[in-house]
């Protein structure tokens, strides 16, 4: 055995969980970090929607993926939602719940619900309502 070597495997935890609520708005975006640790040092995904109640309790949502000007995976982990035009306004990504997943070759933790919400956007000209 090499001196120094360390064979302990260990499940990922989060070093950062994201929070239950992130309020973006058009005007200044929002981002949401997440990671964790462990040995292998684990993957950081995000998943959306879905029924996850707890692991092996249904699907943890569709993954995440970047969506050019609209939402960013990073690689350090992080979702972001850039500024965006009014009109840009997606609803299935500006309004929605989301999880961060880490897996590793030993197991599997998944974040609470994160609920992302966009605030007041600026009604466009000529909307009367």
């Amino acid at each position: 055995m090499c001196a120094g070597a360390s064979y302990d495997s260990q499940g990922p935890t989060f070093t950062v969980e994201p929070p239950p609520r992130v309020d973006l708005t058009n005007e200044g975006g929002a981002g949401v970090e997440c990671s964790g640790r462990g040995n292998p040092a684990p993957r950081v995904e995000w998943h959306q929607g879905g029924g996850l109640g707890g692991l092996g309790q249904g699907e943890a949502g569709a993954g995440v993926r970047t969506v050019p000007g609209v939402r960013h995976l990073l690689d350090n982990g992080s979702l972001v939602f850039p500024p965006f035009q009014a009109a840009a306004f997606r609803q299935d990504i500006h309004w929605g719940v989301y999880r961060c997943v880490l897996s590793n070759s030993v197991g599997v933790v998944v974040s609470r619900d994160v609920a992302v919400r966009a605030g007041e956007l600026p009604k466009a000209q000529g909307d009367m309502s």
